[in-house]
């Protein structure tokens, strides 16, 4: 084991998460689509885009959390104020009324559903990805809602956006601390905790490269014209 190893082994597990996904956080902070979805040079459709994304992604996570929930130890990190999925129906819907539309899924995005699919007999690598996705969404998610609210003409947390209202969690900065002290009292031995930091980082990975696809494939097919 080299010293840099040594010394993450000695952190506490949330602690671990967050040191892994440094380098990945890096590289989202640089992404095309986001700096042309919150700077407002992207049509409303490439937001739709996004939201359809989202969309597969989260019925994954959420079809996992229900199998799990009264797993001993990933059934602690199952909390239906969470869920995702009747948020991003009616993002989709309103978007969809409006006209902006886009329904096809990105290379990256089939992968990510497709490993989602092949969690079901491993409670750690749904709690990996459920850290990921919505410890992110009660962060710097809560900036790109905010963002996307002030390009659009939309409501923060209302209509297109009700994806980043979590009106069921008080406090979000508690919330996350209680997360991160439920990670350090799982019962996973070293064994394990290694291999959730490296599902952690397929999930960082998969949601970069879904932002790389959307930078790719809808930048160019919904730039926002100037009125």
């Amino acid at each position: 084991m080299t010293r840099q190893s040594d010394s993450m082994a000695q952190l506490p597990l949330s602690a671990r998460f967050r040191e892994q996904s440094r380098q990945v956080h890096r590289e989202a902070a640089e992404s095309r689509f986001l700096a042309a979805l919150t700077d407002g040079s992207l049509d409303l459709a490439g937001y739709a885009a996004l939201v359809t994304q989202h969309a597969a992604i989260y019925r994954g996570i959420e079809q996992l959390a229900d199998s799990f929930a009264g797993h001993p130890v990933a059934g602690v990190f199952v909390f239906p104020e969470l869920y995702r999925t009747p948020a991003l129906t009616a993002d989709l819907k309103f978007l969809h009324g409006t006209g902006a539309k886009h329904e096809s899924l990105t290379p990256a995005t089939e992968r990510y559903v497709a490993r989602l699919a092949e969690l079901t007999d491993w409670p750690g690598g749904f709690v990996a990805h459920h850290y990921v996705r919505y410890l992110g969404d009660l962060s710097g998610g809560q900036a790109i809602g905010r963002s996307v609210a002030q390009q659009y003409g939309l409501t923060n947390g209302g209509d297109g956006l009700r994806f980043y209202d979590f009106d069921k969690v008080a406090s979000p900065k508690l919330f996350k601390d209680r997360y991160r002290e439920l990670l350090n009292e799982a019962d996973w031995d070293e064994a394990d905790q290694t291999r959730i930091l490296g599902e952690i980082d397929l999930a960082f990975r998969f949601n970069l490269e879904l932002l790389i696809d959307l930078a790719d494939e809808v930048l160019p097919r919904y730039p926002k014209v100037a009125s």
